[in-house]
């Protein structure tokens, strides 16, 4: 028996905390455990001389693994398998690359044009495709801005679902939307066609977002967004409002959620995220020094969060507290595609519209090939990385951004926020056990 090369344990006040990257198990421990810890180390591990329970609790943990268990190459076997997993298919599909707002930090051009009906023809064969081997199909409606293609939402929608009854596939969408067009008869429409929910963007007091999200009319959207925001959760939609933070907003955070706690009709049921502004391409580069870098962002992350809590509002887990990962994110899985309004192929959402770095188009029919750009995505690989693998953080950051590694300067992975304050966080949860065990 020996130890998971991916524990962590730390000291806090009077308690031991446990952690595993691989399961994410946090635990605070007691005399008996660590005496199994440093009998392992010391070479004394005897397993009838332990509680049962303890060593069967340690192992299911990720504390304690079998000798001939190489972490690395179990880590790899998983990814593998779930990035090759063909029966999970997902697309995020960009209608149009035309939006009504001009965002100061987007990285995105907005030219005019919707989709075909041409290329939604031959969006539609390239999914039916698809579907053969598939069990799940999602959907993520994205842009510019997607609801200024209404139309083609709904009727490619209509499409996917017979689709996927005629297949038996299980089929789900979100939207990813300014939320400035929702009308109220759009609620249906997301109803019917599975739109389960959306995120939206506000980015600070009416002053601020107003500034920061400009509508091209000129015209404030900040009162309209917490009106939509109210129409879906009231309808049982659900809904993240991302707040996109960097060094010119975060000191109004407080005003920002106090407004949304004094305007949301359902405060429990909103989710909040908070994003990270990255100048992504040379089009944003103007924000840069306001933009803060992985390790500053991974210092500001628990007080955001805890303005949150504090509200009654949901915090977004998967952004809070650490999951274990197999891949960072579509661009990572080979049965994930960005598709724009010309049918154009990408591996990741930054690309749309770049058409550079396009891995082919769904027009070129049997044609299509997906090689170019699409193998050197796939094929990237952080558990061959020095950095990576030596890190005790690798199962719960994977490489960091697959995008942010090929934009450095050096081409090395770039670590998550967690890398930094993984400590932060797991004393901040610890503080939530303990008061929760108190109540």
């Amino acid at each position: 028996m020996k130890l998971s090369r991916y524990n962590f344990l730390r000291q806090y006040d009077d308690a031991t905390i446990f952690f595993n990257a691989t399961t994410c198990a946090l635990a605070v421990v007691d005399e008996n455990f660590l005496r199994v810890i440093n009998d392992v180390k010391n070479n004394s591990y005897d397993e009838k001389n332990y509680d049962t329970q303890l060593i069967a609790d340690m192992k299911s943990s990720g504390c304690l693994v079998d000798d001939d268990v190489d972490e690395l190459e179990r880590l790899e076997f998983y990814r593998n398998l779930s990035k090759y997993d063909m029966t999970n298919f997902g697309l995020t599909i960009a209608p149009t690359l035309d939006c009504n707002f001009r965002c100061k930090y987007c990285f995105e051009t907005h030219p005019k044009g919707k989709m075909s009906v041409e290329t939604q023809d031959t969006l539609i064969k390239f999914v039916e495709n698809r579907l053969e081997r598939a069990k799940n199909f999602s959907v993520t409606w994205y842009g510019g801005e997607p609801l200024l293609a209404k139309e083609i939402i709904w009727s490619l929608s209509e499409k996917f679902l017979a689709l996927c009854e005629k297949s038996s596939v299980d089929y789900d969408a979100f939207i990813i939307t300014n939320a400035s067009l929702i009308d109220d008869s759009d609620v249906e429409q997301f109803k019917r066609y599975k739109i389960s929910g959306a995120q939206i963007t506000i980015d600070g007091v009416k002053e601020i977002h107003d500034r920061r999200r400009r509508n091209v009319t000129g015209e404030s959207t900040f009162d309209k967004l917490i009106d939509r925001v109210n129409l879906l959760l009231n309808e049982n939609l659900s809904v993240i409002v991302r707040i996109n933070i960097d060094k010119e907003n975060i000191s109004r955070v407080d005003e920002l959620l106090d407004t949304l706690a004094e305007r949301i009709d359902k405060r429990e049921d909103l989710k909040i995220d908070f994003g990270q502004v990255s100048p992504f391409t040379d089009i944003c580069k103007s924000i840069e020094s306001d933009c803060y870098n992985n390790a500053q962002f991974a210092d500001v992350m628990i007080p955001l969060y805890e303005k949150v809590l504090l509200r009654s509002f949901t915090v977004n887990k998967m952004a809070a507290y650490p999951v274990p990962l197999t891949n960072f994110c579509c661009a990572d899985y080979a049965n994930d595609f960005v598709v724009d309004n010309d049918g154009e192929l990408y591996r990741c959402w930054n690309h749309v519209g770049n058409l550079k770095q396009s891995s082919g188009n769904v027009n070129d029919g049997e044609n299509l090939t997906l090689e170019k750009n699409y193998l050197s995505w796939i094929q990237w690989n952080p558990i061959k990385h020095p950095k990576c693998r030596e890190c005790n953080c690798l199962p719960i950051c994977m490489g960091g951004c697959p995008y942010f590694m090929r934009i450095s300067d050096d081409e090395q992975p770039v670590c998550r926020q967690v890398k930094y304050n993984l400590e932060k966080v797991l004393d901040y949860y610890y503080e939530q056990l303990k008061e929760a065990t108190m109540d």
